[in-house]
């Protein structure tokens, strides 16, 4: 379907199980990652759509304007307005096309600002997920990776001149890093997003956008923060999230941290997949319906 205000943006529809008749509890919507167009990477959206049929879970997934087949914006709004604004229209498509009046977002890596900035912007938004998309490290994940990478290259000759490149590299990034810091004016610690838009709200305090995400989730959006462990250079332990973001003491039935630990961040294989589409499925029953009971 083409919807939108101007007809320029394209989605697929798929429609709960039980057809068109009874309005569904919730809809869906999966858009890009990255620059990856609507099936989403190893078509894993279309795969998540059909599951999600077979719950009574409408679904839309679509381009965001510029991506796939949908026509690329006329450049009135910033990146941010943009993004949100094609995400309201698509809730209002779903809304339209199946009666569906709240919803729940699945942001697949650099989708995930967007599903927080439409959860702010939009009270229709009752869940949003946040996938792979933060990465900043903690002493412990920096002394795992080390720790790996050790294994893996052993203490010969070679290993040695790796790890010399290695320790130049870092040198070099902390020169960076501590220039971008008095830059800031003492302002550390941004939070870091994979292929995130160079919108300046693409760089946030992590303790500062955890308390965002609980002011969310305290008011009846559901919040999931979940993660890929095989890469093992952004996020290799569970709680790694939750610390950096200043929640480790912070419990919410609302604000769920999920940590798969042997799936790949693009899911590549099948089993990746399954693993992926279980745990958002789950995540999106425990959350969505939950934030209908306290809506007006």
């Amino acid at each position: 379907m083409t919807f939108g205000p101007q007809g320029d943006l394209l989605g697929t529809v798929s429609f709960p199980a039980t057809g068109p008749a009874s309005p569904p509890p919730f809809g869906v919507l999966l858009f890009n990652a990255g620059v990856i167009h609507r099936v989403g990477a190893h078509r894993v959206n279309v795969k998540l759509a059909r599951v999600l049929a077979a719950d009574r879970i409408a679904t839309l997934r679509f381009d965001l304007h510029g991506m796939g087949d949908s026509v690329r914006a006329d450049g009135r709004l910033s990146y941010k307005e943009q993004v949100v604004a094609d995400l309201r229209a698509g809730m209002d498509l779903l809304q339209s096309t199946t009666g569906a009046r709240h919803f729940a977002l699945v942001g697949f890596c650099s989708g995930a600002l967007p599903s927080y900035w439409a959860a702010q912007a939009d009270a229709r938004v009752s869940a949003i997920v946040l996938y792979d998309a933060l990465y900043f490290s903690t002493t412990r994940s920096v002394l795992r990776y080390m720790a790996v990478r050790l294994r893996r290259h052993g203490f010969g000759p070679k290993a040695w001149a790796v790890w010399s490149r290695v320790a130049m590299r870092g040198v070099v990034g902390m020169v960076g890093m501590i220039g971008q810091i008095l830059s800031r004016r003492g302002h550390s610690n941004p939070f870091e997003t994979r292929g995130a838009d160079s919108d300046a709200d693409a760089r946030i305090e992590p303790r500062s956008f955890g308390r965002s995400l609980l002011a969310l989730a305290q008011r009846g959006t559901g919040v999931m923060v979940f993660s890929a462990g095989a890469d093992y250079s952004a996020v290799n332990y569970a709680e790694q999230l939750r610390e950096s973001l200043g929640l480790q003491q912070t419990a919410h039935e609302r604000l769920l941290f999920t940590h798969l630990p042997d799936i790949d961040h693009a899911v590549t294989t099948r089993v990746a997949q399954q693993l992926w589409i279980e745990t958002v499925r789950r995540g999106l029953l425990q959350l969505a319906p939950k934030a209908l009971e306290q809506a007006p």
